[in-house]
């Protein structure tokens, strides 16, 4: 059960707690673009900012590239990421009416990873054929998971999850074929590192990639929030009113693979984010997804963003993101399935 202050309706908390987790990202995004190994001048972007609004010529500092062309690419890069994963792991919990579904448990990731990994293989100059294989291959996986424990004779909800984890497997071993087969000098160190997940490529190339492919998902999402509020409650009572339970989703199922084979294509294997943030976002706000999917979505850039700027500063050399969300993130899903109850599953 969320926490409210009892001299609020439930309406007014959820808005207010939506506010107060946007003014937080907002905060988070500013201060992470002055986060770094590289020290960058607070004054010296301010008046780049003004020559620049005042159509004045600008001399490029390293201040100024650093914070436009590397730190403010990467920062939005990872708030898309974040927002996408959480919100198409809250879907995916939603449709299947399972709390531990996510992209990665679904063999979603694994299959966009196995596409991205051919890619490299096969060409790794050509960014089309990485995020077609990454799309295409990431909905081959999903798609078996879920065909997989609709014919199953065993019922319940671990039966998704256990296909999920043969499928992931098929495309893991898949991964692993193609490093076996890759040039060890020159191909197979670029696909290891990429498998780790890391922003370190992150231009305002990706940006206008992920504007194109991600942003469309996560509105279409927002808009159908009242079917998974339907959804949710069980397949005989969407049924009841009215909803064609296999056609909406199949349909969030395409959109949610849609968004996060991008995320792969240009980020890596990003685990647990789409696995805990919709726990949390329950947790804090309720259960209801007109409030809790943009929650899920914010609270996700805030997360990720949080883990990067670790991930960029712990250590001399930057540690692959998934290493820093493994860490972080099993623990505190450990401690959500202690206090289970609570979680906002049984609203």
């Amino acid at each position: 059960m969320h926490i409210h202050n009892k001299n609020q309706t439930p309406g007014q908390h959820q808005k207010r707690t939506l506010l107060y987790l946007l003014l937080i990202l907002l905060l988070l995004f500013i201060i992470s673009l002055f986060v770094g190994r590289y020290k960058i001048s607070f004054v010296e972007i301010i008046n780049t900012i003004k020559n620049l609004l005042l159509h004045n010529d600008i001399q490029s500092s390293n201040d100024w590239l650093v914070f436009f062309h590397i730190r403010l690419p990467r920062i939005i890069l990872v708030m898309f990421v974040g927002s996408v994963l959480s919100i198409t792991g809250a879907t995916y919990q939603s449709v299947f009416r399972n709390p531990l579904a996510s992209p990665s448990i679904l063999g979603v990731s694994a299959g966009s990873a196995f596409g991205v990994a051919l890619a490299i293989l096969i060409n790794e100059e050509s960014l089309f054929d990485t995020y077609l294989l990454s799309f295409l291959l990431g909905l081959v996986a999903v798609l078996f998971t879920f065909f997989i424990s609709v014919w199953s004779k065993v019922k319940g909800v671990t039966v998704l999850v256990l296909a999920g984890m043969a499928v992931t497997s098929f495309f893991n071993a898949c991964v692993s074929l193609v490093q076996y087969l890759a040039d060890p000098y020159e191909k197979l160190p670029n696909i290891v590192f990429w498998l780790m997940g890391s922003f370190n490529r992150a231009g305002w190339r990706e940006v206008y990639i992920s504007l194109f492919t991600m942003l469309p998902g996560i509105i279409i999402l927002l808009i159908l929030r009242w079917y998974l509020n339907v959804m949710s409650m069980g397949e005989e009572e969407a049924l009841s009113m009215g909803i064609n339970v296999r056609r909406m989703r199949i349909l969030l199922i395409i959109v949610s693979t849609v968004m996060v084979a991008p995320t792969v294509a240009v980020a890596g294997q990003v685990s647990w984010i789409g696995l805990i943030t919709p726990h949390i976002a329950r947790y804090i706000i309720g259960a209801n997804h007109r409030y809790m999917l943009p929650a899920t979505c914010i609270l996700g850039s805030v997360l990720l963003l949080i883990m990067d700027n670790i991930a960029r500063t712990i250590t001399p050399a930057e540690i692959p993101i998934s290493i820093v969300t493994a860490f972080i993130g099993a623990p505190f899903f450990v401690y959500l399935l202690l206090r289970r109850r609570e979680s906002g599953w049984n609203q």
